[in-house]
């Protein structure tokens, strides 16, 4: 994979490529451009990690993408909780703030497709994990906590692994 690139001091740019696509109309561009915007603005993905993000914002929003939601997504690409908590507002459909079962399959999938170091729980040991204040929900604050939590954990496991 290629270095990271810091697509916050950007957005003039991004804004410009993401404006340029074919199917860009009303603020959106259609899921169909999405391979040629993530080209575009050279972000290195696997198309196993494409397909995901087609997938994701096929179900999740209609298979559109929103300008504003892709800028947001570029400013926090490397900053796990930040991109979580985007993802579990995204993915929250029914916008009561907490994240259903279905609603966390689509956030694992696209949170384990994006950040390789995650790996796949059940709904039971998600809610049973980042579920901190026990009211038997999870928020979509905890959710965003709960994969930092993943992300960390998986990096101090390969750290110690060769040590």
């Amino acid at each position: 994979m290629a270095t990271e690139v810091d697509f916050r001091d950007k957005l003039d740019e991004l804004e410009k490529i993401f404006k340029s696509m074919p199917t860009y109309k009303n603020e959106c561009v259609s899921t169909k451009d999405l391979r040629n915007l993530i080209v575009a603005i050279k972000y290195e993905r696997t198309e196993e990690q494409i397909q995901a993000y087609i997938a994701y914002w096929d179900k999740y929003q209609g298979g559109k993408v929103r300008l504003e939601e892709y800028l947001a997504s570029c400013s926090s690409v490397y900053k796990t909780s930040e991109y979580a908590r985007q993802y579990a507002i995204l993915t929250d459909v029914d916008k009561d703030g907490f994240i259903s079962s279905d609603e966390f399959q689509g956030i694992a999938t696209l949170m384990c497709t994006h950040d390789l170091r995650l790996t796949g729980k059940s709904f039971a040991e998600f809610v049973e994990e980042a579920d901190t204040n026990r009211d038997g929900k999870v928020s979509v604050d905890e959710c965003a906590a709960w994969f930092e939590k993943q992300v960390n954990n998986s990096a101090q496991n390969l750290k110690s692994e060769f040590l």
